[in-house]
C-alpha cells in the first residue's frame, strides 16, 4: 500500500502498478494511467459497474492484458515484461474465474491436479503425477469443504461447488497471489457467501494477498479489507469499507 504520510511504497507491497493504462484496439480506454500497490495478507475488492475497468485492472496483474503504458512490478521478479518473468509470475498466481473454467468431464480431483502440471516438464506431465501431488490436491479440496466430492465429475456439481473446486485449484498452485474475476456473478446469495468466505478464510490463514473484482456492494463490505472503486477506467476510491459513504458511492456508480 501507499504510505500516505511519506508518499512511498511501504515494504509490504507485493505488486505495484506505475502509470499503467490500457487502450484496446477499438480505441476504448479501459484503464486510465494508474499508480497503485497491493499489500501482503490483504483481501482487496475491486468495486464498480460494468465497464469500469475492474477486469482489466485484475488481468493486467497477471499480464493477461498487456498494458498500453506503464509497468507492473512484482516482488522478487521485477517488471512483468520478459516472457520468463511473466511465466514465473503466473506459476505463483492462482486465478479464479467467473465461469469456473473447469473441464466438466473430469473429476474435481483431476481438475485440481491440473494446476500442478506447470511445475513439471512436458514429458513428465504426460505421466501420472506423484502421489504427494494427489494428497495435496485432496487437502485443497478438503479446505473448501469438498473432500467427499473429489471423485465426482465436475458437471455433476452445483455452481457453487464448481467455484469452490476453482478455489481449490488456485490454492493447489501454492500461490503468492490470488486473482478472482467476478467469482460469484452467477451464484445465488447462499453459495456466493460460502465461496467468498472460503476464499477469504484461506487467504487469511495462509497469508496470501487476494484481489477480487465484484459487482455486489454488500459482499465488498463484508469480505474486503480494502476496497478500490473504479469508474470509467479510473480509481475514484481507495479505502476501507466503512469509508464507503454516499458521496463515494456516487463517484463510483454515478447515482
Amino acid at each position: 500500500m501507499l504510505d500516505k504520510t511519506a508518499g512511498q511504497i511501504v515494504s509490504s507491497a507485493f505488486a505495484e502498478l506505475n502509470g499503467v493504462g490500457v487502450i484496446y484496439p477499438n480505441k476504448t480506454v479501459a484503464l486510465k494511467p494508474t499508480d497503485i500497490s497491493f499489500s501482503d495478507n490483504e483481501v482487496t475488492v475491486l468495486l464498480g459497474p460494468s465497464g469500469a475497468g475492474k477486469s482489466t485492472l485484475l488481468r493486467v496483474l497477471n499480464r493477461l492484458v498487456v498494458p498500453t503504458s506503464g509497468t507492473v512490478r512484482v516482488r522478487d521478479l521485477g517488471v512483468l515484461e520478459a516472457r520468463k518473468v511473466v511465466r514465473a509470475h503466473r506459476l505463483r498466481t492462482g486465478m479464479v474465474f467467473q465461469q469456473h473454467q473447469l473441464i466438466s468431464r473430469l473429476t474435481a480431483l483431476q481438475n485440481v491436479l491440473l494446476s500442478r502440471i506447470g511445475n513439471y516438464s512436458f514429458i513428465r506431465s504426460l505421466l501420472p503425477l506423484p502421489t504427494s501431488e494427489r494428497y495435496w490436491a485432496l487437502e485443497c479440496l478438503e479446505r473448501v469443504g469438498l473432500f467427499e466430492k473429489a471423485l465426482e465429475r465436475c458437471d455433476a456439481l452445483s455452481g457453487g461447488q464448481q467455484q469452490r473446486v476453482g478455489i481449490a485449484r488456485a490454492i493447489a498452485q501454492r500461490p503468492d497471489l490470488i486473482l478472482a474475476d467476478e467469482p460469484v456473478a452467477s451464484l445465488d446469495p447462499a453459495s456466493s457467501e460460502r465461496v467468498l468466505s472460503s476464499l477469504r478464510g484461506i487467504c487469511k490463514q495462509d497469508g496470501i494477498p487476494a484481489i477480487i473484482s465484484l459487482h455486489q456492494l454488500e459482499y465488498a463490505r463484508e469480505f474486503a479489507d480494502r476496497i478500490i472503486g473504479l469508474s470509467h477506467g479510473a480509481v475514484v476510491f481507495d479505502g476501507r469499507s466503512d469509508e464507503l459513504t454516499d458521496d463515494v458511492l456516487e463517484k463510483i456508480y454515478g447515482v
